[in-house]
C-alpha cells in the first residue's frame, strides 16, 4: 500500500468519526431533557447574578453609612494642610509649580492624590547659545544632501551640478523662486 492511499484511508477515517461525533452532539443537544437541564442553569445562574448585585449594593451603602464624618474631616485637614505646606516650599524654591487640587477617595484605607498646576510663567534668560531657526534647517538641509550624496557615490553614481539640481535646494527655496514668500532668510 503506498504512502498516499494511506493518507487518503487515515483523512476518510477521520473524516467518518467527525460525521459521527457531529451527529451525536446534535442529538444530545436536540434532546428535550438536555434543553431542559440547560434552561434551568441558565435561570439559576440569573437567580445567583442578581443575589450577588444585591448584596454588593447593600454592602456598598453601608460602607458608606460607617464612613465617619469626624474622621473624614480630619482626613480633609491634613490633606489641606499638606497643600499648603508644599505650595510654602514650593514658592520659596522659586517654582512655578503648585498642588491646585485635593482628591479625597472614601476608601478603606482613605486615599489621597493631589493635582499639580502651574501658576505662572517665569522669565527665562538667554544664554547666548540660541540658534536661529533658519540656520537649524539650513544645517538639516545640508546633512539630508550629504546623506544622499554619499547614497549616490556608494552606487557608484554621481551627482552631476550641470544638471541642474543641487542638493541643498529644498522646496521652501523653490517657492520664494517662484514669487511666494520665502521662510529663509
Amino acid at each position: 500500500m503506498s504512502f498516499l492511499q494511506r493518507a487518503k484511508e487515515a483523512a476518510s477515517n477521520a473524516a467518518d468519526q467527525a460525521r459521527q461525533a457531529a451527529e451525536q452532539a446534535r442529538a444530545k443537544a436536540t434532546d428535550p431533557s438536555t434543553q431542559e437541564r440547560l434552561r434551568l442553569g441558565v435561570q439559576q445562574a440569573g437567580q445567583s447574578a442578581r443575589q450577588a448585585g444585591t448584596k454588593a449594593k447593600r454592602g456598598m451603602s453601608t460602607l458608606v453609612d460607617k464612613i465617619d464624618p469626624g474622621l473624614l474631616a480630619d482626613i480633609v485637614i491634613k490633606a489641606t494642610a499638606l497643600q499648603e505646606k508644599a505650595n510654602a516650599a514650593l514658592r520659596a524654591k522659586g517654582s512655578p509649580y503648585r498642588i491646585a487640587e485635593v482628591q479625597i477617595t472614601a476608601t478603606f484605607p482613605p486615599q489621597v492624590g493631589f493635582a499639580i498646576s502651574r501658576v505662572g510663567d517665569i522669565d527665562e534668560v538667554l544664554t547666548g547659545q540660541e540658534v536661529d531657526s533658519a540656520d537649524l534647517v539650513h544645517e538639516v538641509l545640508a546633512e539630508e544632501a550629504a546623506d544622499v550624496s554619499a547614497g549616490a557615490e556608494g552606487n557608484g553614481e554621481a551627482l552631476d551640478p550641470a544638471m541642474g539640481e543641487s542638493p541643498l535646494e529644498s522646496p521652501l527655496e523653490e517657492g520664494a523662486m517662484a514669487g511666494e514668500e520665502s521662510i529663509l532668510p
